[in-house]
């Protein structure tokens, strides 16, 4: 006597449906960036931008769990427009990317004033850091190859501190440089930095542990 045939567990993923889901998940992310460029993150939630969005409360939680889901997709969604995904150049072309990456901050500005500083968005930058900040190294370390690791790391994170959206906003928020003059700043201390490395990291090395002096080794002795 035959078995019958059980039902496949495989699950078929139709293309139509997975092209609807993904225009869905852009529809909720636009909704959002409209809603972030006037409003602060912490006062949207998922209900509210389901309304946004036109669709049902639960489609929005189908996509985005939680906020920070929301948030993990949209620093990934704006990242590449902001330019922070592409290859690094060459050390010595630093000082360009302040001219190829600030108008991009400027682009998106009102977004990004939103969201920086948040939690749920410095748990997205502190997640990612480490590729970004190990592409930083690796640019130096091939130029520079003769500095010690330390010099690296601590040359590297200074002179990329430079390019970066929160230097951006400072200059341009707190410094009040027009956006033409906050490129030229950026790009000028950049190559600055370039040139104090090559000349003398001395200054980022690992300190030497000093000697205590002849006074503090008798205040320690009195103290016992």
């Amino acid at each position: 006597m035959k078995k019958p045939k059980l039902p496949s567990s495989r699950t078929y993923q139709s293309p139509l449906r997975e092209a609807q889901a993904a225009l869905t998940r852009e529809r909720i992310l636009m909704a959002a960036k409209a809603y972030l460029e006037k409003h602060d993150l912490e006062t949207l939630s998922l209900r509210h931008l389901a309304e946004l969005a036109g669709v049902s409360p639960p489609t929005v939680y189908a996509h985005f769990r939680t906020v920070d889901d929301l948030v993990e997709a949209f620093f990934n969604w704006l990242s590449p427009r902001l330019g922070l995904r592409n290859s690094l150049p060459p050390l010595e072309q630093f000082g360009e990317l302040p001219h190829q990456l600030f108008p991009n901050y400027e682009a998106y500005g009102a977004l990004l004033r939103n969201l920086m500083n948040k939690p749920s968005w410095d748990r997205q930058r502190t997640a990612d850091r480490g590729q970004r900040h190990g592409s930083w190294i690796a640019a130096v370390s091939e130029a520079m190859p003769h500095l010690t690791p330390e010099q690296r790391r601590r040359g590297a994170k200074v002179v990329s501190a430079f390019f970066t959206p929160t230097v951006w906003r400072w200059l341009v928020d707190s410094g009040e440089f027009e956006p033409r003059e906050a490129e030229q700043v950026a790009a000028w201390t950049i190559n600055a930095l370039i040139e104090a490395l090559k000349r003398d990291a001395s200054g980022l090395a690992d300190a030497a542990p000093t000697k205590p002096t002849r006074t503090a080794v008798k205040r320690k002795e009195s103290a016992r």
